[in-house]
């Protein structure tokens, strides 16, 4: 008797594990692929994010970090690590369910933006602040998980003046440096 065999799918039957961020650009609107068994690498960038406007402005980080805080009390996020840089914020995460974590990435993008822009009602900041919709990926646990979490430490580290920044080049498959140091704390409070 001949044994079955696990048919092959084409990679159309693959799930997706990244959104948003230039990813999608020219393309046609798909729901943000997210599983919450699994940990996610969310990046929200700004190239405004400069000058007056930068993330890391003391009382902008501040805000951020209290804002991040309460929201992922309310929506039930796990925050693994997380970054603010002067035009970026990265954070590695867990989220309960879909539309928790949608709501707190439309929260955090919103009200960050709102902030930092003095945007009101009646009175636009008439820019979208953010470039893209946040980039999003889907981290499987074990390496890929270490592996996401060292790279948000090493952003940290940078940001910091800890270490020296390394470029990074798109798909790039260079390891990266390992820090020597150990992360003071999740959001620090250096300038």
């Amino acid at each position: 008797m001949k044994l079955a065999k696990q048919l092959l799918l084409d990679e159309s039957f693959k799930q997706e594990l990244k959104h948003g961020g230039e990813s999608r650009l020219g393309k046609r609107k798909i729901a943000r692929p997210i599983d919450p068994r699994r940990a996610m690498h969310v990046t929200l960038r700004s190239s405004l994010a400069v000058g007056r406007y930068s993330l890391r402005i003391r009382r902008h980080r501040d805000f951020i970090a209290k804002l991040v805080e309460t929201t992922s009390e309310k929506w039930g996020i796990r925050i693994y690590e997380a970054s603010t840089n002067g035009n970026h914020l990265h954070f590695l995460l867990k989220g309960e369910t879909r539309r928790s974590i949608q709501n707190f990435l439309r929260v955090v993008a919103a009200q960050t933006a709102t902030f930092i822009t003095g945007a009101r009602k009646g009175k636009p900041f008439g820019k979208r602040f953010w470039d893209l919709p946040a980039f999003s990926r889907i981290v499987e646990w074990g390496k890929a998980f270490v592996k996401a979490k060292k790279y948000v430490i090493q952003n940290v580290l940078e940001t910091l003046g800890v270490i020296p920044y390394q470029p990074r080049s798109k798909g790039s498959k260079r390891p990266m440096r390992r820090p020597s140091l150990t992360v003071p704390s999740r959001w620090p409070s250096g300038t």
